[in-house]
């Protein structure tokens, strides 16, 4: 009977309080680097893609190209750098490029306007309680963009249909050079794997 007391009298244990994140502004640049530094590669890879299979067999080709190969080789990237990546627009061609709220939100932010002026994120933030970096570059609507994604009563009958064959709920026509398109985004563990 006694120990019963005992323990009952026993303060309820404190919880232990969470763990603090201490920001190094100096570790959170070298780390926003690292990751800076390896983006080029990305945007490099799916513009040598495109370009070759527009080259090889047209505008239409490209766009068998993206809906093909664009996930694949964002993929390996994230793979190889231990990130998640994407290329994400207010106007989807691929409802599976939604990505991430802090992504959406951002294109939300922007809106539908011209890219002058447009700048990116690069920071770290605490989700979940880890740290983690998120960088995301403006993609810009360049002229031979229009091909696939200029005004839709300007695009050729075989892109017309190439893109009612990939992509049914295609919303990514319209633009015009200069337009703000939408983004690369990079979400990455603050700590390299």
């Amino acid at each position: 009977m006694w120990w019963i007391v005992a323990c009952a009298s026993q303060p309820e244990p404190v919880a232990a309080p969470p763990a603090v994140v201490v920001s190094d502004p100096a570790a959170d640049a070298a780390r926003i680097a690292e990751i800076e530094r390896s983006l080029p590669r990305l945007a490099v890879s799916l513009r040598d893609r495109l370009s070759a299979a527009i080259a090889e067999g047209g505008p239409a080709a490209g766009v068998s190209a993206c809906s093909l190969d664009a996930a694949a080789i964002t993929a390996a990237f994230g793979a190889e750098h231990g990130v998640s990546a994407g290329r994400s627009s207010l106007r989807l061609r691929n409802p599976a490029n939604a990505g991430p709220d802090w992504v959406r939100a951002w294109l939300t932010e922007q809106g539908e306007r011209n890219a002058a002026g447009v700048t990116g994120v690069s920071r770290v933030v605490e989700a979940d309680g880890a740290r983690v970096v998120q960088i995301l570059k403006p993609i810009v609507v360049e002229p031979g963009c229009l091909l696939c994604h200029g005004p839709a009563d300007a695009l050729v009958p075989d892109v017309k249909a190439a893109l009612a064959a990939a992509y049914p709920t295609d919303a990514a026509t319209g633009y015009a050079a200069g337009d703000l398109r939408g983004a690369l985004w990079v979400e990455a563990p603050f700590e390299p794997r």
